[in-house]
């Protein structure tokens, strides 16, 4: 098996934000035509270790995020990047050397068009979040509202109580995530990030009081056909990512 020297990568860009999760259980054959040939779904060990085996984890993932700060490797702001974003992925498997990670088939954004993965879409996006403390207790409530400029919505709800932190921080670089449009497009992660379990199917665990979702996007309607299955939420309400690349992708068209 040939894997790749993430280590020797140059790092391309950081970040500071704020992401909410959502994972869901859809139909294998929509998830699978929106992968490069030969490429396969495939379970993530960093599922399994919050509680989700390999035949209970979602194959397909609904990321937003809301960049506080994002920067090149100099340090420098970058202005071609959006603030606030959904994505989605898809865990796979990488044909020839077997690694395991992420593919990102499609971004909504109010950024640069068409993105480092070169999948965004226009869209506004908004965020909403609310911490309601008192001596006892902490509950969230966190809104995202993505309106595509083709039409259509993307919006979830999530009101949750306030569990255990966990707090994750890679060594080194070691999530990679390829471009559906372009799988020699590779961006590797390496994040420090809080982490909050709001939801597991497989084991029960719940801290959601109230949720809300619906999609009525067009081009992922064979996603969200209504047989889906949202299995797990994950919040994480502080990460700071440092990415490695063999390239650097310019958000925006030349």
């Amino acid at each position: 098996m040939i894997r790749n020297d993430y280590q020797s990568y140059p790092l391309v860009d950081t970040a500071v934000g704020t992401r909410l999760l959502l994972g869901f259980i859809a139909d294998a054959t929509a998830v699978q035509k929106r992968l490069p040939p030969g490429w396969k779904i495939a379970s993530l060990p960093a599922f399994e270790a919050v509680g989700l085996p390999a035949e209970h984890q979602p194959n397909l993932l609904l990321a937003f995020h809301h960049l506080l700060l994002d920067q090149d490797p100099q340090g420098q702001i970058l202005t071609d990047a959006g603030s606030r974003f959904l994505v989605l992925d898809i865990p796979a498997r990488h044909p020839d050397s077997g690694e395991h990670g992420l593919v990102h088939f499609q971004m909504f954004t109010g950024g640069a068009i068409p993105g480092r993965y070169r999948d965004s879409l226009p869209a506004q996006v908004t965020h909403d979040y609310h911490v309601m403390e008192d001596s006892a207790s902490t509950s969230t409530r966190e809104a995202y509202r993505v309106q595509p400029e083709a039409g259509g919505l993307i919006e979830v709800q999530v009101t949750s109580q306030r569990g255990p932190l966990l707090r994750q921080t890679a060594s080194s670089p070691n999530f990679p995530l390829w471009a559906a449009a372009d799988p020699t497009i590779i961006r590797i992660y390496q994040e420090d990030s809080v982490m909050e379990l709001l939801r597991n199917d497989f084991t029960g665990f719940n801290h959601v009081q109230d949720l809300t979702f619906r999609v009525t996007v067009p081009a992922l309607a064979d996603l969200f056909d209504g047989n889906e299955r949202l299995v797990a939420i994950i919040g994480n309400p502080h990460y700071m990512r440092r990415v490695f690349s063999p390239r650097s992708e310019p958000a925006s068209r030349e």
